[in-house]
């Protein structure tokens, strides 16, 4: 069975902060947007991380963000119980189907 319960693009986000000033401020509006963060170049200010398909727009156009560039896109299957799961439990089959 296929399961689709999101869309994530892995990104990477090139500030206007050039050396890292205020590096920790865009982050936290990344974050609040849902941004996952896996990596932080202050000295470079570019930001990597995932985030929804659909939120990219809008992380471009946050305060402190120069552009985003998706780099990977996929489809993510979270397992049952994961709060992200929005498909629910998977059907089993039996011997006799």
């Amino acid at each position: 069975m296929s399961h689709q319960d999101a869309y994530i693009s892995d990104i990477v986000v090139v500030t206007t902060d050039e050396g890292g000033k205020q590096i920790d401020d865009t982050l936290t509006r990344l974050k609040s947007e849902g941004m996952e963060v896996q990596n932080v170049d202050k000295d470079q200010g570019v930001i990597e991380g995932s985030c929804p398909v659909a939120k990219v727009k809008t992380l471009d156009h946050l305060p402190g963000v120069s552009y985003v560039r998706s780099v990977f896109t996929y489809i993510a299957d979270y397992p049952p119980g994961d709060p992200r799961d929005l498909d629910g439990q998977e059907e089993t089959m039996h011997e006799s189907d």
